[in-house]
Formats: structure tokens, C-alpha cells, sequence
């Protein structure tokens, strides 16, 4: 369903729950690359993403309300000449990424990313 837009199971989520992060990550996951093997046990690719997301997002517990509130900072980035993208890839593929996580306060940088594809051989 997450390809298919003609799927019945497309229409589950939001539009805003899919331009998540979270979402984005389980996206990416499931989609896998170019030699991937498919699981069909979703509870594989849920707890693949929980790990991801715990790993690079950082929370802080906030003084008034005492729930936790997300503090990183996540920029979907592409780089461009004048012949078009040149990172993450030339090539435009949907599973084709590359993220920048900020944690303010830790003054921490992270760089999530994908070129869809086996490479060269």
C-alpha cells in the first residue's frame, strides 16, 4: 500500500501523518533497495523504525507541561548544479534520501541517507 496509491489500504493514513518523519522512516525501510527481500511480517519494519527513530531523534521532558517534546530538528536536503540534482543522487528514485537531523542541544549532526540501487559492479 505504501506505492500503490490505487491500493485500499492507501487512504489510511493522512497526508500529514505521512509527511511525518516516522512515517518516512518506515517508508524508506519497507521499500528497501534494489536487492531487497520483502518481509511480509509488518512487526519486522515497525520495530526496524522504533530503533531508527529512537536512535537519531532526541526528546526532552518539557518544565510546564512535564511530556516529552521532540527537539530534533530533521531537514529532507538535495543538492543541484545546473544539470540538475547531484546529491544524494542524479537519479530520482522515491527511496532515494538524504536527511540532516539537528539536536540543538546537543550540538549534534546527523546525515540519513540512500541512493536507491545496487552500484556499479
Amino acid at each position: 500500500f505504501l506505492l500503490d496509491e490505487d491500493s485500499e489500504a492507501s487512504h489510511v493514513l493522512t497526508e500529514k501523518e505521512k509527511s511525518e518523519f516516522l512515517y518516512k522512516i518506515f517508508f524508506h525501510l519497507s521499500v528497501g533497495g534494489e536487492l531487497c527481500q520483502n518481509e511480509d511480517n509488518i512487526k519486522e519494519y515497525s520495530e526496524a523504525t522504533r530503533k531508527v527513530y529512537r536512535d537519531i531523534i532526541s526528546v526532552q521532558k518539557s518544565s510546564e507541561t512535564k511530556e516529552l517534546q521532540i527537539v530534533s530538528l530533521v531537514y529532507k536536503i538535495r543538492a543541484e548544479d545546473e544539470n540538475g540534482a547531484v546529491f544524494p543522487s542524479n537519479i530520482d528514485h522515491v527511496n532515494t534520501f538524504a536527511y540532516v537531523i539537528v539536536d540543538p542541544f546537543k550540538r549534534n549532526v546527523i546525515l540519513l541517507h540512500h541512493v536507491f540501487g545496487c552500484g556499479e559492479f
